[in-house]
């Protein structure tokens, strides 16, 4: 009964941990937000490298096959929590205001292995995120007349995911992440001292939903008696987000105007990764990542702006350190680093936004129950100065907490 209050009282703390936030992302105005890089995982620390990873005591979506990895007769239940420091850098941005923080509960999933091919796992994290705020002046339709506007903008898109990852042999497994993705991104423009009313209030709500599929393939081998290879490929196809826009119209508070303006679709494009790791002696992992997504055939542009290519490239270790408690081998600390360099999928003014930083992680588990932590911190350079633009230079620490224990079905084993 402990255990069952445990496990209960673990995930209520995670849904309920608190949520604060006045980060503003200036370029999350776009597109659907800024598009989630991190897994908030144990690949946190390697610079979210992952998709040659496997690990038997932790949960990877990495890529979905690595789930058929997991322990035998265990369950995993696993939270990531997330604290981001931001600061913005610009020729004409003024001083007193250009810091901004945030903290927010990001993920949380629940995982085993089914059979002794088969592991699966459910989760819950964002798929991206907006949230903006600036002013301005815009003219008066018609006239030479000229208004006070504050633009303000929030939401994202979340993915409640479904891995499945099967062995097929004693060398190969192949996954699918079934995620439906679900979410809403609000705009507010408010234009004070215009003649008709002293404040006019417009809010635009985008609502996103659909399926969304990921594939997953891994193939592991020993190549002699000290070093393991993984090779690891992801692959998700063009989809099609049912999109619903509506706006709203209020002066002085009052609404006058409120309707559904159009029923459309957002695509988000093909997609590619692949995947690279080595270990040595179990304990030193050596990884390395490249995503590829395809939106220029979706030929997004407007205004100052279009939807480009991206791509991510990054490298990461790994160092393990064990002790064996007979019969089995007991992890009892690892250490993390990587590097990471992105082109977004965001061009403005003929820049594309570029992303640089590294990480560094560490993690331990508990002397007194299966509870383990892993604490991950990044440093990154996202965006230019070039062309009136915004670079942001920016912090982030995630607490990963991961809870084991044995899922009674067939007696206890050990390995």
């Amino acid at each position: 009964m402990r255990k069952i209050f445990f496990i209960v009282g673990f995930i209520l703390t995670a849904i309920h941990t608190g949520y604060s936030q006045n980060n503003s992302s200036p370029y999350s105005i776009l597109g659907i937000g800024d598009i989630e890089e991190s897994y908030f995982n144990r690949t946190s620390g390697m610079a979210n490298t992952g998709i040659a990873y496997r690990n038997k005591s932790y949960l990877t979506h990495n890529n979905p096959a690595s789930v058929s990895e997991l322990q035998e007769q265990f369950f995993m239940v696993e939270a990531a929590a997330r604290g981001k420091f931001v600061t913005y850098y610009a020729n004409s941005l003024n001083g007193s205001i250009n810091q901004t923080r945030d903290f927010s509960v990001s993920r949380f999933s629940l995982g085993m292995q089914i059979k002794k091919w088969w592991g699966s796992s459910v989760g819950l994290m964002p798929f991206s995120t907006a949230n903006y705020s600036f002013s301005g002046k815009k003219s008066i339709q018609g006239t030479n007349v000229f208004s006070y506007a504050d633009y303000e903008g929030n939401g994202g898109v979340n993915q409640f995911y479904w891995d499945n990852g099967f062995k097929l042999g004693k060398h190969f497994s192949v996954g699918i992440t079934t995620a439906y993705l679900m979410g809403s991104l609000t705009q507010t423009e408010t234009l004070s001292g215009t003649s008709a009313t002293d404040e006019l209030t417009t809010t635009k709500n985008i609502f996103l939903r659909n399926l969304y599929l990921n594939y997953g393939v891994q193939y592991y081998t020993k190549l002699n008696k000290k070093w393991d290879m993984t090779l690891g490929a992801t692959y998700a196809a063009k989809t099609n987000l049912a999109a619903e826009y509506t706006t709203d119209v209020s002066a002085d508070e009052i609404s006058i105007h409120n309707e559904v303006t159009k029923n459309d679709y957002f695509r988000l494009p093909e997609s590619v990764g692949l995947g690279l790791a080595l270990t040595k002696d179990k304990q030193l992992t050596l990884a390395a990542d490249y995503r590829y997504q395809n939106w220029s055939a979706l030929r997004y542009n407007g205004v100052g702006y279009a939807l480009l290519n991206s791509r991510r490239a990054s490298v990461g270790f790994e160092y393990s350190k064990s002790k064996q408690v007979w019969p089995v081998t007991v992890e009892k600390m690892f250490y993390q680093g990587g590097l990471f360099y992105s082109d977004s999928y965001l061009q403005i003014y003929g820049r594309q936004l570029k992303d640089m930083g590294v990480s560094a992680g560490i993690g331990f588990n508990s002397k007194r129950s299966t509870l383990s932590y892993l604490v991950a911190l990044e440093y990154g350079i996202r965006g230019t100065r070039e062309k009136n633009l915004i670079e942001e230079r920016y912090g982030k620490i995630t607490l990963t907490l991961s809870y084991k224990d044995f899922w009674y079905t067939k007696g206890i084993k050990y390995y």
